[in-house]
């Protein structure tokens, strides 16, 4: 988990915005923590939850979800500064 976290982290490098990114290894309490960031996944069995502001959008492989995250935290950090956000860094929880 840590590593996969560690991706995203690398990946965020240069954002601008204080997105929050939950990144999350458990299927059981991993959807309800996910759905509270900005950004997140719940992992297991080989695959992943993304939320978006604590919806789910889809499910990828578990080979496509640093690749995922990325692209949707680019998305969502583009909203935020079309909406003017406060700039600020942004942070990756762990569990």
């Amino acid at each position: 988990m840590y590593t996969l976290a560690e991706k995203v982290q690398a990946g965020l490098q240069g954002m601008t915005v204080p997105l929050r990114v939950a990144v999350m290894g458990c299927v059981v309490n991993g959807p309800g923590e996910a759905r509270e960031a900005d950004l997140g996944v719940a992992s297991g069995n080989g695959k992943g939850q993304i939320f978006v502001k604590g919806v789910v959008i889809k499910t990828v492989p578990e080979s496509q979800i640093v690749e995922t995250l990325i692209e949707e935290a680019m998305r969502l950090a583009e909203e935020m500064e079309a909406a003017g956000v406060a700039s600020g860094q942004p942070s990756v929880d762990v569990r």
